[in-house]
């Protein structure tokens, strides 16, 4: 019976040592397994703060882009407002410089006179397209105002072709004559007038400071006709 004390002992030794060895290795897995977990967690939270961080850069990206194309429409469509206003307002200046210009022309023929009229009306009509395009890209007064001056500019064409046509009638009388240049040189003022309300509407569209008033034109002396 003594002899088997020592190999008893053994195994109890053995035994001992593989439940201990045991213990260690599932205390080791489970030392491993919840740093596994504590990293998994790390990583879970650094891969979502990359994430957000990447979100939210994109966002920076997609609002510094949005940005840009608004301020690029912007500068398109003030760009396109200004071009527009500036060809309403040069074709103006141009037909009232014409209108101007009749005080130092003889027309010879009422029918002269007739083809004048039309070829500044088709001058003034042209202008159309101009105002249609702003009806779409700016502020509604603008193109009223547009249509007013185009509007007095086709009332001081008809009134120059009725001062032409009564400067060639031998029958009219020194009234009728000096009635009609005064009519006309209000008409002519009008449009200056109706110019500057454009300008006004356009720089109260574009944040400009509006001009100082401008002096209505005064009729010049009447000259006596020939």
């Amino acid at each position: 019976m003594t002899s088997w004390l020592p190999l008893l002992s053994s195994l109890i030794v053995a035994a001992a040592a593989l439940i201990g060895v045991l213990i260690n290795n599932r205390t080791n897995r489970d030392a491993i397994t919840a740093a596994d977990e504590r990293n998994r967690t790390t990583l879970d939270a650094a891969q979502a703060n990359i994430e957000t961080t990447h979100a939210a850069a994109q966002r920076n990206i997609d609002n510094a882009n949005a940005a840009a194309e608004r301020r690029e429409q912007d500068k398109w469509r003030r760009d396109s407002i200004l071009t527009a206003i500036s060809s309403v307002l040069l074709a103006a200046a141009d037909v009232r410089q014409t209108l101007w210009d009749t005080l130092d022309w003889k027309a010879e023929s009422v029918e002269e006179v007739d083809s004048f009229g039309k070829e500044v009306q088709q001058s003034i009509s042209a202008c159309n397209g101009y105002i249609t395009r702003l009806r779409v890209l700016a502020n509604p007064k603008i193109p009223q105002r547009c249509e007013d001056l185009l509007r007095t500019l086709t009332a001081a064409q008809s009134i120059t072709v009725q001062r032409l046509k009564v400067e060639l009638d031998h029958e009219a009388t020194m009234d009728d004559v000096n009635a009609i240049r005064a009519l006309w040189h209000k008409a002519i003022a009008n449009t200056v007038q109706d110019e500057r309300a454009v300008i006004d509407a356009t720089r109260s569209e574009l944040g400009i400071e509006a001009l100082s008033e401008i002096p209505e034109i005064e009729p010049e002396a009447v000259p006596a006709p020939a």
